[in-house]
């Protein structure tokens, strides 16, 4: 649960700061000294990576291995914790206008085939994904309405970003792993050779993928906060929580996240560690909104209450989850426990509301119709996720309770990117879909390319929320700020664009002789671990 300082904290970072004041982070890498050196912790994700180029990694089977060895200039944004911390920047000022970012490169930093990390690599990596034809999703955070932001490098080890009109997001949009240029023999990168043999600057380096079995990694001796405590790293791949359990327990693997499986073999075990956190993740039920049927927020709402959310947790994430009063993630800034009523569980109210929005059995079918239309909805959802294996008959049960016609359409993966996540048409192929989505960190601005956009996976059109987004992006003044996110939190929390389900928390175990403590346990991170090259085995 997030203090309130916290809070403040975040605001003050995320608002426009005064002239000439030096962004700096707390921990700067130095001061940790390994207390051993060597051995290979093993440890688990569900499958092989789509792939392994920081630019593209927006799925967890990629952005597991990615985070382990690619570095952005600032920690915070999408992918990379859930506070704005210094990265290969070390520090930043900021013009008197908001509107220049002079950002000062670390000095100690090489890449991992020896060659020096300089401000040229920063510019190469943006004009890399401000190149329409590579199709890097993160393009949208280096624009300003149809205009890029502007780039310049001052000398070696300081860059500069020069923007058309304040933006209290650049920070965390800033926030995307950089590449060497000297890698590519241009800026054309979607089949570049680098997307499955990466150079990089992190503690750990790319050594091999087996497909389907594994990824080693090995130490960066020249890691800029010091050689990692470790030789290496395996990523085995291994799907489910339960089988990466059983790998646990038969001595296969040294650390690995399990939420959703049984613990209780590990419970009181001194062989083993068990620790929880919460996750910058959400799982939710996500509607087409400019359906005739499920764009009317009346219909949602009366499913939200239809929908049992508290048996969702309780049986498909073994109770690791924390019940949604928002949809953003607790991780953003603006979160306040309780400023949203909860959607209660409660059948007869969810009827009595379609009942109201003119939906009714009148044919004694058991299917709710009206206008002579039954009431029928197709729910996408992955076939090869075994979370939303789980979810998708709570939810087909509590709404066929309703009368609602429910058809399951489990998708295999080429399928949920072609119809769900790559569909940019108003035109969806169903009416609701299952998902879970996270690692934002702590701004509220990341979350406008569902809420502020038609063409995304909700086809979600509320003039007025999209101006609110667009608003929230030039406010400076913190409180100003936070109010403004909090009245979009409200407002989409009323009309229900998606059904958050739970926010995820996560259960990590590992083999008692690792320590992981300055490691720092974060489940904002995809791997939970901050600092992977602080992990070591105990003598």
């Amino acid at each position: 649960m997030r203090k309130t300082l916290a809070i403040l904290l975040v605001l003050v970072l995320l608002a426009v700061p005064m002239a000439g004041v030096m962004a700096q982070g707390d921990d700067d890498g130095s001061g940790f000294e390994c207390p051993t050196q060597g051995g290979t912790m093993i440890t688990a994700y569900g499958a092989d990576p789509r792939t392994l180029s920081g630019l593209y990694a927006n799925d967890g089977n990629s952005l597991f291995i990615v985070t382990f060895m690619a570095e952005p200039l600032i920690l915070g944004g999408e992918n990379w914790g859930d506070q704005i911390e210094p990265a290969l920047a070390e520090s930043w000022d900021i013009s008197d206008d908001g509107l220049e970012y002079t950002f000062h490169l670390r000095q100690d930093v090489t890449w991992h085939d020896g060659e020096p990390f300089t401000a040229e690599d920063v510019l190469f990596t943006y004009e890399a994904v401000l190149l329409e034809e590579n199709a890097i999703s993160w393009r949208s955070n280096l624009m300003q309405g149809d205009e890029p932001m502007q780039f310049e490098v001052v000398d070696d080890h300081t860059f500069k970003v020069i923007l058309s009109e304040p933006n209290a997001a650049v920070l965390t949009a800033l926030s995307i792993p950089i590449v060497p240029a000297h890698a590519f023999e241009s800026t054309s990168m979607l089949e570049a050779p680098y997307n499955t043999n990466p150079i990089t600057t992190g503690p750990f380096k790319f050594v091999e993928w087996n497909t389907g079995e594994s990824v080693t990694l090995e130490a960066n001796p020249d890691y800029w906060r010091g050689a990692p405590c470790l030789d290496r790293i395996v990523i085995r791949f291994i799907e489910g929580a339960a089988n990466q359990a059983n790998a646990l327990l038969a001595g296969e693997l040294d650390f690995a996240r399990i939420d959703g499986a049984d613990l209780t073999p590990f419970e009181n075990n001194p062989d083993y560690v068990l620790q929880t956190a919460p996750r910058d993740l959400m799982r939710y039920v996500g509607f087409n909104n400019l359906s005739p049927v499920y764009g009317d927020p009346a219909v949602r709402r009366a499913l939200a209450h239809g929908l049992d959310r508290q048996a969702i947790i309780d049986i498909s994430a073994s109770g690791f989850g924390l019940l949604a009063d928002s949809v953003f993630n607790q991780a953003v800034f603006m979160y306040e426990p309780g400023r949203n009523p909860q959607y209660a569980y409660d059948p007869e109210a969810a009827q009595q509301m379609l009942a109201d929005a003119g939906w009714t059995d009148t044919d004694g079918d058991g299917i709710l119709d009206k206008d002579g239309q039954p009431l029928t909805l197709r729910l996408a959802y992955s076939g090869t996720w075994s979370l939303m294996q789980a979810i998708a008959p709570i939810v087909y049960d509590n709404w066929r309770a309703l009368g609602v016609d429910v058809e399951l359409a489990p998708l295999d993966d080429a399928q949920v990117y072609e119809e769900i996540y790559d569909n940019v048409s108003t035109e969806k192929p169903y009416d609701a879909m299952l998902g879970g989505w996270g690692l934002f960190g702590p701004e509220p601005d990341h979350y406008r390319s569902f809420y502020a956009d038609a063409t995304s996976y909700l086809a979600y059109d509320n003039p007025e929320i999209t101006a609110l987004f667009a608003e929230g992006r030039t406010v400076t003044d913190e409180q100003a700020r936070y109010d403004l996110y909090a009245q979009i939190d409200s407002l989409l929390w009323e009309d229900l664009p998606m059904i958050p389900l739970y926010q995820s928390v996560g259960a990590w175990v590992y083999r008692s002789d690792l320590n992981i403590d300055a490691a720092e346990l974060n489940g904002t991170f995809l791997t939970g671990l901050k600092y992977s090259g602080r992990v070591y085995f105990e003598d």
